[in-house]
């Protein structure tokens, strides 16, 4: 089930953290985020490259309801955390995607920063081109977009969630087409467009609260 609100949720650690890191996190620390009683489910993502371990919580409650509530990290193996309460906005699939949502094995997030004054042209790029030829690709199914709630300064402050078959996506002619458009070039003479794109690697059952 998909909720309003995401809880974007990033460790990395120290190489060599291996089985015991692997341990907590899927034993002890994720059930104790569900355990606050404000999540619907949550799918859980890695990154060998980036040594990084995310898990999304879908939630009903509002952004305001989970700030301060949930159990914060701590164990031996971790170098670095980073967590995002962010709103929905909007969502598009492919015309006959399946489920995405529960299928995909590759989650590839990208985080921007976006100015007050650039947001609804960003948006508009996003969802009325962008969009609509990245999931003309077999392998793009599905993206979820959500703006950060109190984001920091300077930080970011908008995440798509894209959902991927396969990573041949990320080399498709549509990705490509995507990348070159008059209006994605108009965007990019700003500083402040350039994302952070991540691929990450579903792994463990999606764990969902009856």
């Amino acid at each position: 089930m998909q909720g309003k609100t995401i809880v974007f949720d990033t460790i990395t650690v120290r190489r060599g953290g291996g089985i015991a890191f692997d341990t907590w996190h899927q034993n002890y620390y994720v059930p104790s985020v569900l355990a606050t009683g404000q999540m619907l489910n949550v799918q859980c993502y890695g990154s060998p490259l980036r040594a990084t371990y995310v898990a999304v919580f879908e939630s009903n409650a509002s952004p305001a309801a989970l700030h301060g509530t949930l159990p914060a990290p701590a164990h031996e193996a971790i170098l670095s955390t980073e967590r995002h309460v962010a709103a929905r906005m909007n969502q598009q699939a492919a015309p006959g995607a399946g489920d995405p949502f529960h299928d995909a094995p590759i989650l590839y997030p990208v985080l921007f920063g976006v100015p007050a004054e650039g947001e609804k042209d960003f948006n508009a790029w996003y969802e009325e081109e962008h969009l609509g030829i990245l999931l003309r690709s077999p392998y793009w199914p599905m993206c979820r977009r959500f703006k950060i709630d109190t984001p920091a300064p300077g930080s970011w402050t908008h995440i798509a969630l894209h959902y991927l078959a396969d990573l041949r996506a990320l080399e498709s002619k549509e990705r490509d087409e995507a990348r070159a458009t008059p209006w994605r070039d108009q965007l990019a003479k700003h500083a402040w467009f350039k994302g952070d794109y991540r691929v990450l690697y579903k792994f463990g059952a999606r764990r969902t609260l009856k």
